[in-house]
């Protein structure tokens, strides 16, 4: 190789490596063009970024409007409408005091704060109202453009429904040979709004067909809903038939366990009926035995019942018995249990007045009226807790002849000078 030749070769390779470094010059410097185009201009705030962004909103919310009325018509587009001239309302209030701001007029750092502030506030608000408006519009023309695929899986739900409504009216039909009118009274008109809910989807649906097969640009948003609300009616007042069914069916089964559960709870009462702790509460378990029964035989009978009613009187019946069960076994406890105090209570008044009589007896000529007026009264009433058949109230007629008695033995020590204060006098 020549040294011509080399040189040429040297210098190409200079060309291309200087076009190489001049085009990655060029490309950065556009990106960074971009990037600063794209940024807040030096001084730029916030508030005016959100203007650019809410004045750009609001254009192309305009352009939107336009389509869709051409689309949807104005009465659909009404709504639409307002929102935009309220954005445009607010946006331009926004514009007006960012020309307060830009003005040459001096403003205080409170007004500039509070005119950013508001700023901000009304270009969000405008661009945000507007972008979620023409939101709406974008849903619709997915929807619309879906009809028909929509359309026909809500027929066949319409037809699913239509033969489901026979065997509702089977269902029916045997629930009235079994039942009372009471027991399925929920459900008995829900035959007949199936059958509207069934008839109105079908209108909608023939109507959304027509909107379908007259337009390029459909309108049947409202259509498909009608259809939709139909089909989600006539399911509803279907299922509630079956629920019912359910329910009758669930009742039955707790009634025949109710009954063996009640039959043995009878047994037990019958017991302490006939055994009681006292006469009041021997009537109350008679009574709440014989309401029991009373149920079991209405349960029992054949032919048509409520057995939704039958189940709540007998377990409203089955807990009054357990009331008065439980009651009476209170009662025969709380009388055990004063039986069993009783005797060591009267042991115990009859020892104290029997001291206390002694002692007076002893001190005859020291010992004054309010003690031998507590001893009679001891004495008293320990006669008639002898007397008392009550238990309870034995009890408690014994406890006074102690508390007298000790009064008395603390006054006649006091008049005898053996006590060191004078005890409490009623």
């Amino acid at each position: 190789m020549n040294l011509a030749t080399l040189l040429g070769l040297v210098v190409g390779v200079v060309v291309v490596a200087f076009l190489v470094l001049m085009t990655a010059g060029i490309v950065l410097l556009a990106r960074r063009s971009r990037q600063e185009a794209l940024a807040p201009a030096p001084g730029r705030t916030d508030a005016g970024v959100a203007l650019v962004q809410a004045d750009d909103a609001v254009k192309n919310g305009a352009d939107e409007l336009a389509f869709a009325v051409a689309q949807f018509g104005e009465d659909r587009t009404r709504d639409f409408a307002a929102t935009l001239a309220t954005a445009k309302s607010d946006l331009t209030r926004a514009f007006r005091l960012q020309q307060q701001l830009d003005d040459a007029e001096p403003d205080s750092d409170q007004q500039r704060a509070e005119w950013t502030h508001q700023i901000r506030a009304l270009a969000d608000g405008a661009r945000s109202s507007v972008t979620a408006a023409a939101a709406t519009f974008d849903d619709l023309r997915r929807t619309e453009a879906g009809a028909p695929g929509a359309l026909k899986v809500l027929r066949s739900s319409l037809a699913a429904l239509a033969t489901r409504r026979a065997a509702s009216a089977s269902t029916v039909a045997d629930l009235r040979t079994k039942y009372l009118d009471s027991a399925i009274s929920t459900v008995g008109a829900n035959l007949d709004a199936a059958d509207a809910a069934l008839a109105a989807g079908a209108k909608a649906a023939d109507a959304t067909d027509a909107a379908l097969s007259t337009s390029t640009v459909p309108n049947v948003t409202d259509e498909l809903k009608a259809v939709q609300d139909a089909v989600a009616t006539a399911t509803q007042q279907l299922d509630a038939i079956d629920h019912r069914r359910d329910e009758l069916l669930a009742a039955q089964k707790s009634i025949a366990d109710l009954v063996t559960e009640a039959t043995g709870a009878i047994a037990a009462a019958k017991t302490l009926r006939d055994a009681p702790p006292d006469p009041d509460s021997a009537a109350a378990v008679n009574d709440a035995i014989a309401a029991v029964q009373k149920q079991l035989t209405a349960v029992a009978k054949p032919g048509r019942r409520d057995p939704a009613a039958q189940l709540d009187a007998l377990v409203d019946a089955s807990d009054a018995l357990d009331v008065a069960v439980a009651a009476a076994q209170n009662q025969q406890r709380r009388l055990d249990g004063a039986r069993a105090a009783l005797g060591g209570a009267m042991v115990s008044a009859k020892s104290q007045i029997a001291a206390v009589t002694d002692y007076i007896d002893g001190h005859r000529g020291g010992v004054g009226a309010d003690a031998r007026t507590r001893l009679a009264e001891a004495q008293r009433q320990l006669m008639l807790a002898q007397n008392e058949s009550d238990p309870v109230n034995a009890l408690d007629i014994a406890r006074r002849a102690q508390t007298d008695a000790r009064d008395a033995d603390a006054l006649a020590r006091y008049d005898a000078g053996d006590g060191l204060h004078a005890p409490y006098a009623k």
